[in-house]
């Protein structure tokens, strides 16, 4: 594919070629195709799907959002873009806003399989979330309000919340953090030969960080004083035994 392109620049095959090197992680020259194929074809939608897709996958939400709202402009029916829209929607914690997305991904895309179990997710998100059954929230049972998160692992909040400590909720940018750090830790232990990735402890200012994965799915985060240090890892192993339980039970 790469020679088809550099014969042909305005090939079609960019798109090929932008995805295959999105998958294998070389994520700057998917970047670099795909702003070449916007560039050749700015009215059409599966470029700028593209270039969202490896948006998406470096971080850059704003981005990604702005790439797939031009995709939508052109081709309104574009499954892709509001499935990816979805995934913003739902990192966000907007849950509504994301399910209005996979339902339209779902009405345009019947035969993808994925898409009722995303729509699934959203859902149960949500009823994670109500605050008219807080019982049923593993992290609200143990009282951690304020220091534990629990995030899919794309960032999406699932549970419970984290303040800063001037007192603001900053899951929204944790959550992210955390799907990132959960990507670097699984490579390095694949690279290592060490299996999955299990736990994870921080040291630092205001205090230590406990990182858990409940499921293959799924991260919890807790942190608490540096006082609670020598505790605090026996509290995160007891809080992720207790929300994979919770989540296994909601699939």
């Amino acid at each position: 594919m790469k020679l088809q392109l550099a014969r042909d620049p305005a090939s079609l095959v960019f798109l090929l070629l932008g995805e295959a090197l999105r998958r294998q992680g070389d994520l700057a020259a998917a970047l670099v195709i795909a702003e070449s194929g916007v560039a050749w074809y700015p009215e059409m939608a599966g470029a700028w799907d593209l270039l969202a897709r490896v948006r998406s996958d470096q971080g850059e939400g704003d981005l990604a959002f702005d790439a797939w709202t031009t995709a939508l402009r052109f081709d309104p029916d574009h499954a892709g873009a509001h499935k990816g829209l979805a995934f913003l929607a739902f990192r966000a914690g907007e849950l509504d806003r994301s399910a209005r997305h996979v339902r339209r991904a779902l009405e345009l895309s019947p035969a993808d399989p994925a898409l009722g179990e995303v729509l699934a997710r959203v859902s149960r998100a949500a009823v994670a979330r109500a605050p008219v059954e807080p019982a049923g929230s593993p992290l609200f049972a143990a009282g951690v309000s304020g220091r534990a998160l629990l995030v899919d692992l794309r960032g999406g909040l699932l549970d419970g919340r984290v303040e800063s400590p001037a007192g603001t909720l900053a899951g929204n940018e944790i959550g992210p953090a955390l799907a990132g750090l959960s990507r670097d830790a699984e490579r390095t232990a694949r690279l290592l030969g060490l299996g999955r990735w299990r736990r994870i402890s921080l040291a630092g200012k205001p205090g230590p960080v406990e990182i858990r994965g409940p499921t293959s799915d799924s991260i919890l985060m807790l942190t608490g004083p540096a006082a609670t240090e020598p505790d605090l890892g026996a509290e995160a192993d007891r809080l992720a035994s207790a929300s994979g339980a919770w989540l296994e039970a909601l699939r």
